[in-house]
């Protein structure tokens, strides 16, 4: 199984990349080969969406990013919650993705032209886990749910690190092994 990691933040050395690296670890434990993609190291090099198919299909990071992403038989996408939604550059990539990873013809959902089964999207957000799902129905779960559905990919898995500026270590430490956990039971 090829593991298609997808990091979407600057900081490398905060709790969402301990995150990002313990569930590539979790999924190399399980077997997984991982291709791993830090959007950052690449930031200069990502177009925003074009509807001329000419340029995005003749641009050097679409056409390695579709590549890629066909090649993969799962997704993980780590972030940080940024207003009710994923960062600009994950946003960003999943617009270029979504130019040729489906086949719309008719009706709720398109026909998937990849092979992906599932998807994992961990994230971290300051505001307390009960807030975003009580209260604002947790926006960004939502988008990414609908999104990855009608690409053709229903099995989402999601993992929530909440209050991530507040987390003392041994609060980082739990989750930490409860991604682990997370990842294992769900792959």
């Amino acid at each position: 199984m090829k593991l298609y990691a997808i990091f979407a933040n600057d900081n490398i050395a905060g709790t969402t990349h301990k995150i990002f690296k313990k569930a590539i670890q979790a999924f190399e434990d399980k077997g997984y080969q991982i291709d791993e993609l830090n959007l950052y190291d690449k930031e200069k090099d990502i177009p925003f969406f074009h509807h001329d198919r000419e340029y995005m299909e003749s641009h050097p990071f679409y056409l390695e990013n579709q590549k890629r992403f066909l090649d993969a038989d799962a997704l993980l996408l780590v972030f940080p919650l940024y207003w009710y939604s994923v960062p600009a550059i994950l946003k960003a990539w999943l617009d270029m993705i979504n130019a040729w990873a489906y086949k719309y013809e008719a009706g709720m959902y398109a026909r998937p032209l990849h092979k992906i089964k599932k998807v994992f999207i961990i994230y971290a957000c300051m505001q307390e886990k009960q807030h975003l799902e009580e209260k604002s129905q947790n926006p960004v779960a939502q988008q990414l749910s609908q999104t990855f559905k009608f690409i053709g990919i229903s099995k989402i898995h999601t993992y929530v690190v909440d209050r991530v500026t507040k987390l003392n270590p041994d609060e980082i430490t739990k989750h930490l092994e409860e991604i682990n956990e997370f990842c294992c039971s769900c792959a």
